[in-house]
């Protein structure tokens, strides 16, 4: 027997999987960031004076602490409301002198943008020296987000403009979105705001994070993304199970969704086979979007003409779901409750030591695939095998 160790909401779980049903654990073995490093990126990261913070992750808490100890020259901090009690104790902490709510509310045009008037926060776009800090991860609509589609989604109305841009193409590729390259337009059109984008996973903290204008700076986080997160993957399999990575990334279904299943059931589960997936995800937080709400309850079922739907929150989840779900057979070990993940076609578990046998059958060898983390592994199946 294999004891597997995967991230699940704050802690890890283990089950364990004979070792003639185990085909390979695959997971990417990046380097954490040592502090002095961190120290010393965040050194050569002057130049603004004011820093929006967009995620109160472990490894963007690491970098926003490197950032203060290292440039005196910050005197402000921005923050959605989500983010206030972060932001308040490193003010207090690091002796900021000015704490500021972004408001949602006050948009300003910022000039045409791919065709149609763009708008931005007005504290954004009035901002001088200004950067954008956020955590990267997967996103289906934006590909690999980052601080401008992060910044974009603060805004209902916003988002609703890049949603237009990639439904037809959901769930988009890591670096292949048309939301995204909209959001980075809306952003440069502010030439006196920069971003930090930061690469980590939710039990190890920074692996790395980069700074500057925000085309250039997304660019190279994509790099990174795809090379020191990177899994080759001979051949599709019949039988996976896969973590999400634990923290943000499975708090609800819609994270979970997000950030690790569409990586599975694109790259590695076999197509239009029946194979059988299951996913450990702790879903703590419920659903996580009105999507997901309004289809379990009968508000709302997708349709077939994507491009006349109206935008609100995580239906770029949902339609994506449908999109790529096709005959799988799925299962989930989660709190969530039964009811709401039967409505998605999960066969619903409540303890890790069940995955094994929610995809093997008592006395069978058929090989399982397992991934711990799929919200922070870059997962390519050869060409011959996609």
């Amino acid at each position: 027997m294999t004891e597997i160790w995967v991230p699940y909401g704050p802690v890890e779980v283990s089950f364990d999987i004979k070792q003639e049903n185990l085909s390979q654990i695959l997971e990417p073995q990046p380097k954490r960031l040592p502090k002095e490093d961190i120290d010393q990126k965040a050194h050569e990261s002057d130049g603004f004076d004011s820093i929006l913070v967009l995620s109160g992750t472990n490894g963007a808490v690491q970098v926003i602490d490197a950032l203060f100890s290292e440039n005196k020259t910050i005197t402000k901090i921005i923050y959605p409301k989500a983010l206030g009690a972060l932001a308040r104790r490193k003010a207090q902490e690091f002796q900021v002198s000015t704490v500021e709510e972004l408001n949602i509310e006050d948009l300003r045009e910022v000039g045409i943008v791919d065709g149609t008037p763009g708008k931005l926060f007005s504290q954004v776009q009035q901002g001088s020296n200004l950067a954008v800090l956020t955590s990267v991860h997967y996103d289906p609509l934006f590909g690999l987000s980052g601080a401008a589609s992060d910044l974009l989604c603060l805004s209902p109305q916003l988002k609703s403009e890049a949603f237009k841009r990639s439904v037809e193409e959901l769930p988009c590729l890591p670096s292949k979105s048309a939301a995204s390259w909209y959001a980075t337009r809306v952003l440069q059109t502010c030439p006196n705001v920069n971003v930090v984008e930061i690469v980590e996973r939710s039990v190890g903290g920074a692996l790395s994070f980069f700074s500057g204008e925000p085309e250039a700076t997304h660019a190279k986080v994509l790099d990174f993304w795809k090379s020191s997160l990177s899994i080759s993957l001979s051949n599709r399999a019949e039988r996976t199970i896969f973590g999400c990575g634990g923290g943000e990334n499975d708090k609800t279904l819609t994270d979970a969704l997000a950030r690790a299943f569409f990586n599975i059931v694109q790259n590695v589960a076999l197509k239009d086979s029946g194979a059988k997936v299951c996913m450990l995800a702790e879903c703590a937080k419920g659903l996580g979007s009105e999507a997901l709400l309004r289809y379990v309850t009968g508000r709302f079922t997708p349709g077939a003409k994507l491009d006349q739907e109206s935008y609100f929150d995580g239906l770029e989840v949902l339609l994506s779901f449908y999109k790529v779900q096709g005959d799988l057979e799925l299962a989930m070990v989660s709190t969530l409750p039964r009811y709401y993940g039967e409505k998605f076609q999960f066969k619903m578990y409540s303890g890790a030591k069940e995955a094994p046998s929610s995809v093997v059958s008592s006395g069978s060898r058929a090989k399982v695939l397992v991934i711990p983390d799929a919200s922070s592994s870059s997962i390519t199946p050869r060409p011959e095998s996609a």
